[in-house]
């Protein structure tokens, strides 16, 4: 039977949450591999519980995330996902009251929050309406073991409820999270793209001269005339080209004109 990955922790920030990888990756923690049965996500998606599983291609991996439960919209808390749970009477038209609405809990007690800011407690003050149903916390990063190896996708799911958060041990008060340190250069968040990520794709093409759009025909103004192309007017030995003169025959007005000019500057 597959287990959480950690049965009751807090996590705050991408930190917190690259420690959990560290973990995972120094095998102290499990991850899990395939999708959980309905055992299993009865008995350990519970507030406190966090799983951690790797993005896999193969059928006999994880592609996504399920839990068997109706999640609303997600909203974005730097750098979590947060999902709160549709509990059924949120569809009774009774849920936006103020008789089915849950108390607006305090941090007051429980476990210090010295330390970095949480995410989830943000979540929690911007919250209009704090339900009883679980809170659904997500984070991805790309991990990168070495420059040489490929990178994976790891992803953290996390639960809590808003009464229940304020008593989470935080990754401080964790024995064995608590003595791990996170090497540079492993983890790097996996919801933003970087130059970084340009690299791990392959150099971008520059483009070329030949590759450059001509304007279209269509953009030309009616009646106007469009320059011939370059190479054209342009000899095999780099000599301008230039085209004959045509002479255009002259008006019978015009020859008149010209031969009383010529006949007054004869005298």
């Amino acid at each position: 039977m597959q287990q959480a990955t950690h049965p009751r922790i807090h996590v705050r920030d991408a930190r917190d949450a690259h420690t959990v990888f560290e973990a995972v990756r120094l095998n102290y923690l499990r991850p899990v591999v395939r999708r959980l049965n309905e055992m299993e996500r009865a008995t350990y998606v519970r507030s406190g519980a966090l799983f951690v599983w790797i993005e896999c291609d193969d059928d006999a991996g994880l592609k996504r995330w399920t839990d068997g439960r109706v999640w609303g919209q997600s909203r974005m808390r730097e750098p979590y996902l947060f999902y709160d749970e549709k509990l059924p009477y949120d569809h009774t038209g009774l849920g936006g009251s103020e008789a089915n609405r849950a108390p607006a809990f305090r941090f007051v007690d429980g476990v210090s929050r010295a330390g970095p800011s949480s995410s989830a407690l943000s979540h929690q003050e911007r919250s209009t309406n704090h339900h009883k149903g679980l809170v659904k916390q997500a984070y991805s990063a790309w991990v990168m073991p070495n420059q040489y190896a490929r990178p994976q996708k790891w992803h953290l799911t996390a639960y809590f409820t808003y009464a229940d958060l304020p008593h989470l041990p935080t990754i401080d008060h964790d024995e064995l999270l608590s003595r791990i340190e996170v090497p540079e250069g492993i983890y790097r968040s996996g919801k933003t793209r970087s130059r970084e990520d340009d690299d791990l794709s392959g150099p971008r093409s520059s483009p070329s001269l030949s590759s450059s759009p001509s304007p279209p025909t269509s953009a030309l103004l009616p009646g106007s005339r469009s320059l011939p192309p370059l190479q054209a007017a342009i000899g095999p030995h780099g000599t301008l080209l230039t085209q004959p003169r045509v002479q255009v025959g002259r008006l019978p007005e015009d020859q008149r004109v010209i031969q009383m000019l010529n006949s007054k500057h004869i005298r």
